[in-house]
């Protein structure tokens, strides 16, 4: 039996062509003579427009590809949910890979001094690299017997204990043996340890102390033989300085031995070139058993001893990342619930509540991390790393992927109640996915398009941590758009089958129960009765959206928005103006990370006394040549010459020793051959002898420059192809990294001089994060501007309306500056990490305007008259408000989860994406609808002035007639 209409309630029919969440463009109402009047005193804003041929080509695609997704539903969730589970398991089994230098700018000059510096250590791969640093439990000096005793049996274990397999010998070799150049690097220690015995013994006997032992900082001398004690001893007290109780207190030697009476801080260093053909994970495993075993399993009364080394920071870097992806789980329970309580809610208002709307729900927030898992995972198929940054991307999909979701439900809920109350015979599943994606499908593409084109410019103006991070968010959000076509819109199908068989179960059972004769009259009852809830909760909403839409589209109300959002923007540039760049590496570690009290420690006692510049000569020529030798040694002495450094003794160059060595072995000579000494002078001319350097490298005392040189024999010559040297600097303003930089960029200038003579580059630990500075606000600015023009030029692609995309575009670079100012006024200062969330953040900006100007647009596409700018804010608002409402609450909930992580890197990323969200829902649903407002008043005046002028002279013109009539009258 049909089910057919009361003509008393066909007001109810037309009650659903009202703006409000039921409003449908294609329904519209015959225009009044009110509206006709206004919109004729409109501006161009409110005119009807047309669809654009790619809308309608877009529209078309979507159309079959509705009807292709109702025909394959369940095929389609299989294949997705497949292809997820394969990328998933290439996730798992993908070991994480970070780039310690992965911050540094393309192109900055730290990333080529990088290179030079690998090129020399690494010929055969990066070897064996640790440094321990030793701190004495009770705060004390390390310089007492039992303290220094202690680290020597340290050092000895390691070097004894800790095996490699020698894959050219076949043999467990430990540092000892398979050492060759730095093999002495830790004995200053074990030096000063013998001396001061020595000295301590001798006043114990009454006896004076040795004079050819000097004990002194920074050089100290044991029986001629100098060594520096710079690179092994911080923290360090002199007796010229003023002494504190509590150093004197603890373990101070006394000044007549050495004018060292305390050191805090001791340092043990471990170097090895790859000499065993050891593999990548064999030198990773080495170095992890040391830190492992200092940080696990030694124990001491005296001492604590904190491990560094590239795959102890790697290892601290994955922890910290692994950290947040449990709070996953606690992101998708917030999200669900979330999720799962709006969308019954938007159901009850639409009576269409199911159990099958937990479907929708849960699909929503399981679609991004689908996508999410089967974007990385083909990523990784290909070949992409697996950086720990990546670890957040899944909380930015789902950020994003579930406001597409949420638009699809509403969307599908306004399409089944309006097919409910107007039967349509093409009604079915495909016909109602091809209505829905019909309808906000171009929204999602425009979304999808934009953060993908944001993500690609930021993964050019970065890092190749930025990169990584951008690559890895477009992949994700495509696959995200690709799922949300594809497996949520076949669950949509799916639900959607059981609701439309439990809607023809309800009316089979209605026409069964109902006779013939009042089918009608108890159907019209029950109609009514059913429609009583949803048309009073419905003419509250319409009744609330358009007294929202009056509010802030009333003159008085949109011009004070409009200046406060003047004034925001003012504030937030002045906020830009006062935006400070720090930069430490414990951003990258968890707060329980060792490594944050070692940076500590070394910001506080290594840096302020022992500041290293290492310069490479890439080609130093014939150092035979005096001319040469003396421009090479004029380099040096530049540097040495600045305010900071500590003079040639804390400079490490071999020619030092290699020229006395030359002089001694000269005067050896002549002692053996008699030869008289006015030929001296003939004899020591050139003063340089390469063919002396196996020699030389043989003696015990000058062994350690093995590691400095880089040789090669041809015939019976030695040359020396490069080398390296260091010289030391100090101030307590190097604890600045401002400062840092002004002394990195003057050690640049004085290298740059000697570039084309040697091809010198100067190496420092810092320098990669150092040209941060220089960078990170041009980068950030660039990938704003180029994100924006991204944004707007797909907009007016796809609307192809000036105003539209100008406003939205004009919107968005307000949340951008935003951001940057709020950030700047609560203390927030630019690093690596903040600038990766601020480009990523930056796309994420796009979505909310997006949507709103998208349907602001297409409000007045099938509208058969114009449409003023309250109409179209009442339809754009119904549309998008509750939807942008419910993923803006439910994202701000996800991300707080990251806020359980310690981790500077998650709690920097919730600031930026809660405060991104509201900046978002502020423009889109308050700043934007009084722009068009106050735009569309200013237009109209205008029209309306221009319209005056042109009146103006034909009136005059006929009063001039009517003058000249009266007077041929008269």
């Amino acid at each position: 039996m049909n089910l057919k209409i009361h003509p008393k309630n066909g007001e109810n029919v037309h009650k659903s062509v009202k703006l409000g969440p039921n409003f449908d463009s294609r329904l519209t109402t015959p225009p009044s003579s009110s509206s006709s009047s206004s919109s004729d005193s409109s501006s161009n804003i409110g005119q009807p427009q047309e669809e654009t041929w790619l809308m309608k080509a877009i529209a078309k695609c979507y159309r079959a590809w509705a009807y292709f997704i109702a025909d394959h539903a369940v095929a389609t969730i299989i294949f997705c949910s497949i292809l997820t589970i394969v990328c998933t398991i290439k996730i798992v089994k993908t070991p994480q890979e970070n780039d310690i230098a992965g911050y540094t700018p393309y192109g900055a000059r730290s990333r080529d001094e990088y290179n030079v510096r690998q090129e020399f250590f690494a010929e055969n791969g990066a070897g064996v690299n640790v440094f321990l640093l030793l701190l004495a439990k009770d705060g004390g000096s390390l310089l007492r017997d039992d303290y220094l005793n202690e680290t020597i049996r340290i050092n000895d274990y390691i070097i004894n204990n800790f095996t490699l397999l020698n894959h050219h010998t076949n043999k467990q070799e430990s540092y000892a043996e398979f050492c060759y150049s730095f093999c002495s690097i830790n004995e200053p220690i074990r030096h000063f340890y013998n001396g001061l015995q020595i000295q301590k013994s001798r006043l114990a006997a009454g006896e004076p102390i040795n004079d050819r032992i000097t004990l002194n900082y920074p050089i100290s001398t044991l029986y001629g033989r100098q060594m520096s004690l710079q690179p092994n001893f911080f923290g360090v007290t002199l007796a010229n300085e003023v002494i504190s109780s509590n150093t004197t207190a603890i373990g101070a030697i006394s000044p007549s031995i050495s004018n060292m009476l305390s050191a805090k801080m001791l340092a043990l260093h471990y170097k090895a070139e790859r000499v065993g053909g050891w593999s990548d994970m064999e030198l990773k495993a080495y170095e992890m058993a040391i830190s492992d075993y200092f940080q696990f399993d030694y124990k001491s009364d005296s001492i604590r001893v904190l491990s560094l080394s590239t795959t102890f920071v790697e290892a601290e870097v994955v922890r910290g990342g692994m950290r947040m992806l449990p709070f996953l789980i606690v992101g998708f329970a917030i999200m669900l619930t979330c999720s799962s309580i709006t969308t019954f809610l938007s159901a009850a208002y639409y009576q269409q509540i199911t159990i099958h709307k937990f479907s929708l729900a849960f699909a929503a927030c399981i679609c991004p991390f689908m996508a999410c898992g089967t974007a990385l995972g083909l990523l990784f198929f290909a070949g992409v790393r697996f950086g720990s940054v990546l670890c957040v991307t899944p909380f930015l999909v789902l950020a994003i992927g579930v406001d597409d979701a949420y638009l699809m439900i509403h969307s599908w809920q306004r399409v089944s109640r309006r097919l409910k109350l107007n039967p349509n015979e093409q009604d079915s599943i495909g016909f109602r996915l091809a209505e829905v994606l019909t309808d906000v499908g171009p929204a999602i593409l425009i979304s999808a398009l934009t953060n993908i084109l944001a993500d690609a410019v930021g993964s050019f103006t970065g890092s190749p941590e930025i990169t990584l991070l951008c690559i890895g968010n477009m992949a994700a959000l495509f696959v995200d758009f690709f799922f949300q076509i594809t497996f949520y819109t076949a669950v949509m199908a799916v639900a959607g089958n059981f609701e439309m068989d439990g809607e023809k179960k309800k009316k089979n059972k209605l026409q069964i129960e109902i006779g013939d004769d009042n089918s009608v009259n108890i159907k019209n009852t029950c109609c009514k009765n059913s429609g009583t809830f949803h048309d009073t909760v419905k003419e509250n909403f319409s009744d609330f959206i358009s007294k929202y839409v009056n509010f802030v589209t009333h003159k008085f109300m949109s011009t004070v928005i409009c200046l406060l959002w003047i004034g925001f923007i003012v504030f937030s540039a002045i906020g830009i103006s006062h935006l400070k760049i720090s930069l430490t590496v414990e951003k990258l570690f968890s707060s329980d990370s060792p490594l944050i009290e070692m940076d500590h420690l070394r910001v506080d006692n290594v840096i302020p006394h022992y500041t290293v510049a290492t310069v490479f000569i890439n080609n130093p020529g014939d150092l035979t040549d005096p001319k040469r030798l003396a421009r090479l040694n004029q380099l040096v002495a530049e540097m040495e010459a600045l305010p900071e450094s500590w003079g040639p003794n804390s400079t490490n160059y071999f020619l030092n020793d290699l020229l006395s060595y030359e002089k001694l072995k000269n005067e050896w000579e002549r002692e053996e051959l008699g030869v008289a000494a006015s030929n001296q002078t003939d004899l020591t001319k050139s003063g340089f002898d390469a063919d002396d350097l196996k020699t030389f490298l043989k003696w015990p005392e000058y062994e350690m420059w093995r590691g400095f040189l880089k040789m090669q024999n041809d015939g019976n010559h030695t040359h020396i192809q490069k080398f390296w040297f260091t010289t030391a600097y100090h101030g307590e303003r190097l604890v600045e990294w401002f400062e840092r930089r002004n002394i990195l960029h003057r050690w640049r200038n004085i290298v740059d001089k000697y570039k084309n003579d040697f091809n010198a580059s100067v190496y420092h630990d810092d320098a990669i994060y150092l040209d941060l500075i220089d960078n990170m606000p041009t980068d950030t600015w660039q990938s704003a501007l180029a994100t924006l023009c991204c944004m707007a030029f797909i907009c007016f692609v796809f609307m192809y309306d000036k105003f539209t995309v100008f406003v939205s575009a004009a919107a968005i670079a307000s949340i951008m500056n935003g951001m940057l100012g709020i950030l700047s006024w609560q203390g927030v200062s630019m690093d690596p990490i903040m600038m990766a969330a601020m480009i990523i953040s930056i796309g994420f900006s796009v979505d909310i305007p997006a949507h709103v100007a998208y349907h602001y647009h297409s409000a007045g596409l099938h509208a058969d008259h114009a449409l003023t700018v309250q109409q179209r804010l009442k339809h754009c608002l119904s549309s998008v408000g509750f939807p942008a409402i419910q993923a803006s609450l439910s994202t701000n909930l996800c991300v707080l989860s990251l806020l359980f992580v310690p981790i500077y890197m998650s709690h920097i990323f919730v600031r930026i994406m809660c405060l991104c969200v509201c900046l978002c829902i502020l423009h889109g649903l308050i700043i934007i609808p009084a722009v068009f407002a106050v735009v569309d008043r200013i237009a109209r005046f205008c029209r309306h002035t221009r319209r005056r002028r042109k009146t103006l002279p034909t009136k005059q013109q006929t009063s001039n007639s009517t003058i000249n009539v009266s007077n041929v009258s008269a």
